[in-house]
């Protein structure tokens, strides 16, 4: 197999790896406070990129999870996000912040008043069974 061929091997492989193999939930749940009550509230995804299998991963062929909280601004932004906990450790971390960066809520009301909702959670699996 020459060079080019390989190149656009690998390349297929991290498209579908990309877009299929990476699982993600589409409505997730944070906390809004008022008059001093804490309130769980349901915030919808209306955008989402997915994440790219780092190519580390992929070389070492393994698989994992990212936990990451943020808060969803009044416009549906993701505002602060940082990572709770990765399994293995570190290894899907970026490709994961670079995601959940560019992902965006429907915006939030509570009593028809657009609110921020902190202390979102989202785990994004990491998996490669899909292409044994």
């Amino acid at each position: 197999m020459n060079f080019y061929n390989r190149y656009i091997s690998y390349k297929t492989i991290f498209t579908l790896l990309s877009f299929f193999f990476v699982s993600l939930a589409f409505t997730d749940s944070g906390y809004i406070t008022v008059d001093g009550e804490t309130i769980e509230i349901d915030v919808d995804r209306s955008y989402q990129t997915p994440a790219t299998y780092p190519r580390k991963a992929l070389r070492l062929e393994r698989e994992g999870y990212v936990i990451i909280e943020f808060d969803v601004a009044q416009d549906g932004s993701v505002i602060d996000p940082y990572v709770l906990e990765g399994e293995p450790a570190g290894l899907f971390n970026r490709a994961a912040m670079k995601s959940i960066r560019k992902w965006i809520y429907e915006p939030s009301t509570y009593d028809g008043v657009p609110v921020q909702v902190n202390d979102v959670q989202v785990r994004i699996n990491f998996n490669l069974t899909a292409i044994e």
